[in-house]
């Protein structure tokens, strides 16, 4: 797993690179819960995620709502079909904004 942070527009961009399994979870957890702020918008960039299992759901789960508690906000991007799917069928989808790309969530900032 491959995790870069951009700072771009106000907003924290992290691009994961690699599936986001029970192995890289933990990574995950300890590099993006430090830029949870308060107001803060965090954008994931799945583009290149091709997995996520039941441990990377709980980690984006575990961010949703430590930025809900804050007032921040984070937004998905570039989730293929099979991440959503599993996103429906679990019913984490209601809990996470999706979009295709930055522009569209800055637009709706």
């Amino acid at each position: 797993m491959e995790i870069k942070v951009v700072n771009r527009d106000g907003v924290t961009l992290v691009a994961l690179l690699g599936n986001l399994d029970g192995n890289t979870a933990p990574e995950v957890q300890e590099k993006l819960e430090p830029l949870v702020e308060a107001k803060c918008c965090l954008i994931l960039d799945l583009i290149k995620c091709g997995y996520v299992s039941s441990a990377g759901l709980r980690v984006l789960l575990m961010l949703a709502k430590h930025l809900t508690a804050q007032e921040g906000r984070l937004a998905l991007i570039g989730v293929c079909p099979e991440i959503k799917d599993v996103m429906e069928m679990t019913g984490f989808i209601n809990f996470f904004e999706l979009h295709d790309t930055i522009e569209e969530v800055l637009k709706t900032k």
